[in-house]
This record gives C-alpha cells, structure tokens and sequence, in this order.
C-alpha cells in the first residue's frame, strides 16, 4: 500500500519562482476586464481631477486613486466590503494582488479613501453610466422606480425621545463644564506655584485631552440628534407628526418600519432602473421613511445623469399621488402606477369590485351583487364609483342622481395644498334606498370632494385599466425588484457600514456602481468597442 499523498516540497525548502504575476490568473478572468475599464480614457478625466489633490512633492508616495477605487469595487462584487477585509485580500487573494500589483495599503488607508474622495466615488457612478449608455445598453424606453429600506449602522437602542436626548444633552453639557473647570483650577495652581502666567488653553493630549474629546463627540451627535427631529417636524409640518425620536449613534437615519414590520434605524434607498439591460440610471438616499414624493425627483437625476428623460416609468402605489401624476405629465413621461393603496401585484386586473365600478362609471343600472362589490371607504361606497360630468360640473350616483358644486376649500398635506371642489346636496339621498351603504347621514345627503389632480388620477386609473397599461407595468417586477434581492442577497449589503447621510450617499453610489459594472463586464463584447 503507498500510503496517504505527501506534499512534493516540505514547507522550508526554498524556492525560486519562475511564473510571473501576470501569468497567474486565467485571461478571461473578470478582473482583468475591471482593470482594463477603469484605465480607459473614460475614467481619465475624473481621476486627473483625484490626482490633483495629492501632494507629490514630500512624504511616501500615496496610492494612486485607481487602484484603491478598483480595490473597493472589485472587493464589493465578492462581497468584501469592511477596509479589514480588503486589506486581508491584499495579501491573500490572488486576483487581488494581480489587480493591485503586489501593493498592500493597510485599512486605515483604504478607510481614509473613501473619507476623503467622496465626490471621486460618486462620479465613478456616472462615469460608468456613460460607458453604457455608449454601448447603447440603456434605451430609456421604460424605466422602472422603487426603494427599499437598509439598515444603518446603528442599533435599535440608540433611538431616544426628544425629552430623553435633551436631559443627557444637558448632562453632558454640565460634565463638560466641570472638567475644563478643573482644567482651569489645575493651571491656576500650577501658576501660582510656577509663576506661570500662560492662559488657559483647552488641552491638546494626554488624559484630560481624551476626555474632553469623547464628551465632546457625544454632545455633538447629541444635538445633531436633536436637530434632526427639528428637521423632520419642520418638514411634516402640513402632515402627520412624526414621533420625536432620533438615533444617538446615527442622528441622520431614522427609525422607520421595514418589510418585516420592525422598527429600528434606517435609511430608505432609491433606484431608477431601465428594462434593456438593467442598468441602474439613477440612485439616491434619504431618511424618509415613505417613497411619497420621490418619483419626479429620480426622473430629473435621470436626465442629469443620461442626458434626457425616458419614455415611460412604472412604480408601486407608494409613489401615486397626485403633484408626482402631474410632473409626469409635465415631463411627458408616461407613467403606470397603481392606485393609493392598491395592491401592486393586482393592479389593473378585473375584479367584481372593478367591473361593478365600470358599469356604475358607465350609467348602468346595479344589480345587487355589484352594489356589494362597490369598494367601500371609511365603510361607505368610494368616489370611485361616482361619474364626473365635466360638462355640468356634477358627480353622478350610482343610482343616477347628480350631486352639484356646493363650494371650495383647501388645507394643508405632506405633498402640499390641497385645492378642493365640493360636491353634493342632492335632496334624493334622503329617501334613496341605497342611503345606508353611500351616506353617513342621508338628510344632508352624500359629499364628494374633487381635487386640483383629480383628473390626473382618473387619466391615470384609466390607462391601467387598459391591456397595454397591465402589460407595461409588468416590467416593473422583473427590472427593478431582483436588484434589490441581488443587492442584499449576494453582494451582502443588508446594513450600511458607514455613518451620516453623505458616508451613506457614497456608500450606495459604490452599490449600484458595481451593479453596473458587473451588467458591462457581462456585455463586454459590445463595452470594448466604446473604451
């Protein structure tokens, strides 16, 4: 019997190696292809503008800026996504030594990168968008919206009450004080010893120093605590309240409920995606915990970043209210959202409760059972099925009658000032026999109010209902959502790993930056002709 496998070399032999650097990895590994894009002339102008910033006159020549943003992106597609685990690479993963040259920068340099080239990582985002629009793998055709929410880097016990925030503010204020008191008493003592007459300066090291800096950190997340539940309030001003919370570790997330239903610090992450190839168009971050209000937005980064607007967009219900249906209008995108509070998945599909509003919308008379399959709101059948008659300015019934224009009014909302008609006093409600199911209390009879984008949502209803409209918003599931799952799931990013709104923003641009990339390295043959 020959026994087990022995190795050829015992570990202290020593060898001289004949394969070069370049000969260890196979040429079509995806590396080699990174490194070929970055170092094309469609990154030229962005790095110069990072080399600037660099003193080489003095000092140990720094790592050039390509190879630490090629370390980060190529790092993040095997998800290794911490400067530890980077720097681990660097000495132990062969694809990356290849990509660095044999160069190995610990983690503090590759952490004090990011710090200081934000704008160089977030313009790697667009100059990577640029490369596919060049290989035509975006249309603008149709793109698709959505967000999601990430985790920041902060715990579910970090997030205190306004009151609470303000008490340990004021704690920490007064420990503050005590200690460059006591600095102060110190100095004084030693004057009167020494005959010292220097002033009293704040320290700059040892103990007292630390000290005085760790209290110092804490008040001012401490106050940027507060002000971001100022911010909020300020913003919800026309809205609902928000609670009077905040994150003491991360000040700029913000608690808000995910998928899961839990509540704990989050940042909400936006996307815009076209459906030729999946290249993300734009990318954005903020602290609101709903998407209302963020779909023109995106479209504008969208044109921004590409140079015009797309032809068509789809979102969930989440987006659908009314100033967002007019800037799509505005912008002569045509969009496909699902109704306020519709289910996404359903939308635009015949149901009971949508061919009883059909036959309602087109004067016929109801049997009983689509009187029962009217959509009920606040437990009385919905406007939806009303009729508007533009000509006569009334709203028609169900049952036929007309409710004219009593009067205007307005208030406040989260998305702005609501401008409204009302409608109503039909004297037939009192004696309808339908009363019970349409009006709180049929002597005054039914009221519906009719806003400034009420014909915007009944255009909008209108296409979706449509086979062309169910079909186009279908594009949305297959185009924006696996990004999200592709995100999460195998690049990993389940939670931020930096802090404050900006860290984050670079932090997400970094995401879909190699989102894309990996989408150009799989169409190379159409990338390399461009480069």
């Amino acid at each position: 019997m020959a026994g087990f496998r022995k190795p050829e070399l015992p570990r202290e032999q020593m060898v001289l190696w004949e394969q070069r650097l370049e000969d260890a990895l196979p040429v079509d590994h995806p590396v080699r292809l990174l490194d070929e894009l970055l170092k094309s002339k469609a990154f030229a102008k962005t790095f110069s503008h990072s080399e600037a910033q660099y003193v080489l006159v003095e000092g140990k020549p720094p790592y050039h800026p390509r190879d630490l943003s090629a370390l980060y992106i190529y790092g993040m597609m095997n998800r290794l996504r911490s400067s530890r685990q980077l720097e681990s690479a660097c000495h132990n993963r062969l694809d990356v030594i290849w990509l660095l040259s044999g160069q190995r920068p610990d983690h503090s340099t590759i952490a004090d990168f990011v710090t200081a080239h934000k704008k160089l990582l977030r313009q790697l985002f667009k100059d990577v968008l640029g490369v596919a629009v060049k290989a035509q793998l975006v249309k603008l055709d149709h793109v698709a919206v959505d967000g999601t929410k990430i985790e920041a880097d902060a715990g579910k016990g970090s997030v205190h009450k306004q009151e609470s925030i303000s008490k340990e503010l004021a704690r920490v204020d007064a420990q503050i004080a005590a200690l460059e008191k006591e600095w102060v008493e110190n100095e004084q003592r030693e004057t009167q010893v020494l005959g010292d007459s220097t002033p009293w300066v704040p320290p700059s090291k040892g103990t007292m120093h630390q000290r005085l800096s760790k209290m110092q950190r804490q008040q001012e997340r401490l106050k940027e605590a507060l002000a971001a539940i100022e911010r909020r309030a300020a913003e919800s001003a026309a809205g609902p309240r928000p609670r009077a919370i905040a994150s003491v570790s991360d000040p700029d997330s913000r608690a808000m409920p995910d998928k899961e239903g839990k509540s704990k610090p989050n940042y909400n992450a936006q996307i815009v995606t076209d459906t030729a190839a999946g290249v993300i168009v734009a990318q954005a971050v903020n602290d609101r915990a709903e998407d209302t209000g963020q779909l023109t937005p995106m479209l504008d980064q969208t044109q921004e970043n590409v140079g015009r607007l797309p032809a068509e967009a789809s979102a969930d219900s989440g987006y659908n209210i009314g100033p967002e249906l007019d800037g799509l209008e505005q912008r002569n995108v045509i969009g496909y959202l699902p109704a306020s509070g519709e289910r996404s998945e359903v939308s635009g599909q015949p149901t009971p409760a949508s061919d009883a509003v059909a036959a309602a919308q087109a004067g016929q008379t109801l049997t009983d059972a689509q009187w029962e399959a009217l959509p009920r709101e606040n437990g009385r059948i919905s406007k939806e099925a009303f009729r508007y008659d533009p000509a006569a300015d009334v709203y028609v019934c169900p049952m036929g009658q007309s409710l004219p224009f009593v009067r205007f009014s307005s208030d406040e909302r989260n998305w702005g000032t609501s401008s409204r008609a009302q409608y109503g006093g039909c004297l037939a409600c009192a004696t309808c026999a339908r009363a019970a199911m349409c009006c709180k209390n049929p002597k005054p009879g039914r009221r519906v109010n009719r806003d400034q984008y009420e014909a915007h949502r009944e255009r909008m209803r209108a296409r979706m209902k449509t086979d062309q409209g169910r079909s186009r918003y279908r594009l949305r599931g297959p185009t924006v959502e696996p990004k999200f799952g592709h995100i999460k799931r195998s690049l990993g990013v389940r939670r931020f790993m930096r802090r404050g709104l900006e860290a984050v923003q670079t932090e997400w641009a970094l995401v879909c930056t190699v989102i894309n990339v990996a989408i150009l390295l799989k169409n190379w043959n159409q990338v390399a002709k461009v480069l």
